[in-house]
């Protein structure tokens, strides 16, 4: 029993740590992000590494969260609740997000988690985002990630040749296991970020006989056009979909957009307003997919369902991971030795 929790743990943490850096390098918060801005002062500064519970599924007054605005994200505090979604506000602004129309109420969908609280604070690490930042930015160049996996393999084939004074006893695992416990991991986490990734992109608009007295109010029957940005902030190119929810909105450009690492593109929508005078929400699913497929094979599947270049992505890096696991040339027999110690697991649940 004591076994089986320490493998549990190792496992939990295992999974935290690989989906907390894919979603770092794909800019796709996961467990764990950073501010972007001075918004959240003093709560959250800019630079300050937090960490985000994704399974969270109530949410109420106080509450801090990570939503999809635009084609980014946002981590700010729950200042209402309408029956529209919710009304947020960064700390150390004067105003909520939605003042004056800027930005529509957050939906439920558009939300990806809650940021961990402890003892009612958020648990930060100060000046941790921008340090990863820095790193991540350093790792665009091929050269940088080349060594990186050069390193690590070093590293984890290589063992120790020098002699034991001593009998150690030693557990082993068979290197064929590790490698595909860990390919499934890989795997898993590479399609939990993308999936996490999808969002909408949004605006509100006034349907009104006052038309044009104020922004964002037009005329029963009138035709307006809208600028919306689409922005990859990931280091990697990705491919984009756009998907209108309503036919009142109609875009005149490309649903399919190739974006660049740090590249953004803006899409223009035209709308028809309504002939009833009430405030209207046009919404635009976004799908991405990171750009390591042909774009022929993702618009092809993407165009019978979203999830499909999902599964061709899963046999992709399935395929990838049997090549290198030949190109290894682990055999059978290979096992990885360690030594019998106690953990701190077991100190703690003891030796029974």
């Amino acid at each position: 029993m004591k076994r089986l929790i320490e493998y549990t743990f190792t496992f939990i943490v295992l999974v935290f740590l690989m989906g907390s850096l894919a979603g770092f390098f794909l800019d796709r918060p996961v467990f764990v992000s950073y501010a972007y801005s001075d918004s959240m002062t003093p709560t959250i500064n800019k630079g300050d590494l937090f960490f985000v519970n994704p399974f969270a599924r109530n949410f109420d007054v106080g509450d801090i969260i990570v939503f999809h605005r635009g084609s980014g994200w946002t981590v700010h505090r729950i200042f209402g609740v309408t029956n529209d979604g919710y009304i947020t506000k960064g700390d150390h602004n004067v105003a909520t997000d939605q003042q004056d129309g800027k930005f529509p109420d957050v939906k439920r969908s558009d939300i990806t988690g809650k940021v961990v609280t402890l003892f009612g604070k958020p648990l930060v690490i100060r000046g941790a985002g921008a340090f990863l930042q820095s790193v991540k930015l350093k790792l665009t160049n091929p050269y940088a990630i080349a060594l990186l996996l050069v390193l690590g393999a070093v590293l984890t084939f290589s063992g120790g040749s020098g002699k034991r004074h001593r009998r150690v006893k030693y557990y082993r695992i068979s290197v064929r296991t590790v490698y595909a416990i860990g390919s499934v991991l890989i795997i898993a986490g590479f399609l939990f970020v993308t999936v996490a990734s999808w969002g909408t992109l949004a605006f509100t608009y006034s349907s009104t006989l006052a038309g044009g007295q104020r922004t964002g109010w037009y005329l029963p029957g009138s035709t307006f056009e809208k600028n919306l940005t689409v922005e990859n902030r990931a280091v990697y190119p990705f491919y984009y979909f756009v998907e209108g929810k309503s036919t009142r909105a109609q875009l005149l450009d490309s649903s399919f957009l190739y974006l660049k690492g740090g590249s953004k593109k803006n899409i223009t929508v035209h709308v028809t307003v309504p002939k009833d005078t009430r405030i209207y929400r046009e919404e635009f699913q976004v799908h991405s997919y990171p750009a390591i497929l042909p774009a022929s094979i993702v618009v092809s599947l993407y165009s019978i369902s979203p999830y499909l270049p999902l599964l061709a992505y899963a046999l992709f890096l399935s395929t990838l991971m049997v090549f290198f696991y030949r190109l290894a040339g682990i055999s059978d027999g290979d096992v990885i030795r360690i030594r019998k110690r106690r953990g701190f697991l077991s100190k703690v649940l003891g030796d029974g």
